[in-house]
């Protein structure tokens, strides 16, 4: 068993495709065959279903691919080290931001990082919560950006701060005479509530702070978007109410349709996401420095938030 054959069980595993691999290791797709032919031979058994589309991994490729990413993973911390790159602040950067957290986080954070590493090559990828989650496995990319926490032990959580939710009320609706900072779920029935499309972890905390009835009913449809732009213009024209991350907020401060909540008011944790072996520790913790610089100085440490979980509930 050689280091590039555990490197070809990695990109096939990550792929699903031979011939995608093969570009992605830069070699030719016969040889990439041949060499995972020869591995499976050595090992006596199989490692991919080759019948699936895309390919899956068999229960012994399991096994030896879970060894080949902590062999790759380990070997690329000792790389860095060699190199000096712990107490870099350049190179490359792979930076995936959930979509209910970069319209608002990203123009802030993106100019302070330049200013901050202008030696940085920074690649800005939006991701769900589950793609971004594959993608760090898989070494696709190296900082995530996203809600936590998450059941997945695997990966290395560093919480950075707080965005609490807020209420976003049609002048109609019967909880717009709460004074901002009074609210409670409670005064929010979900049968007036438009949502997130499935796959957003801010869906489930909404969920999981109102409740799951037959949301929209009383409105006399039912909407589920992914843009929270389009939620909150379907609440001015239409009625109802939704619920927008604090960041949205601060767009527009004036806005009379938001609410605040009562304390301790309901929020999501963000943190940037890595993998266990991830050694750029100067780099990260300079991302996470300069992530907090940009948002409000009371979503570091305010006492008053309660923190929503998400993954509980996938609705």
């Amino acid at each position: 068993m050689t280091l590039q054959q555990l490197k070809y069980v990695h990109a096939v595993a990550a792929e699903g495709h031979f011939g995608r691999a093969a570009i992605r290791c830069r070699v030719a797709q016969p040889t990439l065959s041949m060499q995972l032919k020869k591995l499976e031979h050595e090992l006596g058994s199989v490692l991919f279903d080759r019948s699936t589309q895309p390919i899956q991994l068999t229960e012994v490729g399991q096994q030896v691919h879970a060894t080949a990413q902590r062999v790759l993973d380990e070997l690329g911390g000792l790389s860095d080290w060699m190199a000096g790159t712990t107490e870099r602040m350049d190179g490359h950067l792979r930076l995936a931001v959930l979509p209910t957290l970069a319209p608002t986080v990203l123009p802030r954070l993106m100019p302070a990082l330049v200013e901050r590493c202008p030696d940085l090559e920074v690649l800005v990828l939006e991701r769900t919560t589950a793609d971004m989650v594959r993608d760090l496995h898989n070494g696709d990319i190296d900082v995530g950006v996203l809600v936590t926490p998450l059941s997945d032990t695997k990966l290395r959580y560093e919480p950075t701060f707080m965005e609490p939710m807020l209420a976003y009320l049609h002048p109609d609706h019967a909880a717009s005479s709460i004074p901002s900072g009074q609210l409670a779920a409670s005064d929010l029935p979900i049968e007036s509530m438009l949502l997130l499309e499935e796959g957003h972890c801010f869906r489930s905390q909404v969920l999981q702070l109102c409740g799951a009835p037959e949301r929209g009913a009383d409105l006399g449809f039912k909407c589920e978007s992914g843009s929270i732009e389009t939620l909150k213009r379907l609440v001015r024209q239409s009625g109802g109410c939704t619920l927008i991350p604090g960041l949205e907020a601060l767009e527009n401060r004036q806005d009379p349709c938001v609410r605040q909540f009562a304390d301790p008011q309901p929020a999501r944790e963000v943190s940037l996401v890595v993998r266990p072996n991830y050694h750029r520790e100067a780099l990260l913790h300079g991302l996470k420095d300069t992530l907090r610089s940009v948002v409000p100085q009371a979503y570091h440490t305010s006492p008053s938030y309660r923190r929503i979980p998400w993954e509980a509930s996938r609705a």
